[in-house]
């Protein structure tokens, strides 16, 4: 495990590759974003997309405490594939807070575009010739869609209320979207509660059962057992 609130590590860049390649992951993104939305108009009922635009919003707001919590807690920004692209921003942030309100369109969301690309692929080729497989599609792609919008949420929540949109106050003040007052909670020492970032509506139940907590012990537990097979 890893301090979530230490300074980043000297790696801690945002490079020209890594701007280059991000700046591709939006592209494609929205190509097959595109496409998917195109190919689900052409196939579901109104009913059935409203319902799969607020799964996949739960399901985003859900992977967004998962990968939060994931990297708040392990690894650094010197783990090999994730460390700089993932594990850099999120580091970065507890040292800094307002770091992200300075970034611009393509730093805030390149990294969940590009995190996002194989469940697009998926809902852009799958086929959609039962309800079944148009439900799937559905669920997939406002799900991806969430998670796109997550870290626009997040840095919407750090930004001063001065330079948003009066329709972002507005969900902010719905909770549509993720609250400044809701995820300071996060920001609190320990630091170690609040991660869901796209509307926070999860975080509360989550923190009831301990489910970050729990998860935390069956790694550790699942971790020692590994290393006590390969001793033995």
């Amino acid at each position: 495990m890893s301090n979530p609130v230490a300074a980043p590590e000297g790696l801690s860049v945002y490079t020209p590759q890594q701007r280059r390649i991000e700046t591709a992951a939006i592209a494609v993104f929205g190509l097959l974003a595109a496409w998917s939305l195109a190919r689900l108009a052409a196939d579901a009922s109104p009913s059935l997309a409203v319902l799969a635009a607020i799964a996949g919003w739960l399901a985003a707001d859900f992977f967004s405490g998962l990968v939060h919590w994931g990297f708040d807690t392990w690894g650094s920004v010197r783990t090999p594939v994730l460390g700089q692209r993932f594990i850099r921003p999120f580091r970065e942030h507890h040292f800094d807070p307002q770091a992200m309100a300075r970034h611009d369109f393509v730093e805030t969301n390149g990294a969940s575009c590009l995190a996002g690309l194989p469940v697009l692929i998926a809902t852009a080729t799958v086929p959609l010739h039962s309800p079944g497989w148009i439900a799937a599609q559905a669920f997939l792609l406002f799900t991806a869609l969430g998670v796109l919008i997550t870290n626009q949420c997040h840095k919407w929540a750090h930004q001063n209320p001065a330079e948003l949109s009066p329709i972002v106050k507005a969900a902010q003040s719905l909770r549509l979207v993720l609250h400044p007052n809701h995820h300071r909670r996060h920001h609190t020492t320990p630091f170690d509660t609040h991660y869901c970032t796209t509307t926070g509506w999860l975080n509360v139940p989550l923190e009831r059962i301990g489910f970050f907590r729990i998860l935390e012990r069956v790694i550790r537990a699942t971790a020692r057992q590994s290393a006590n097979e390969a001793k033995g």
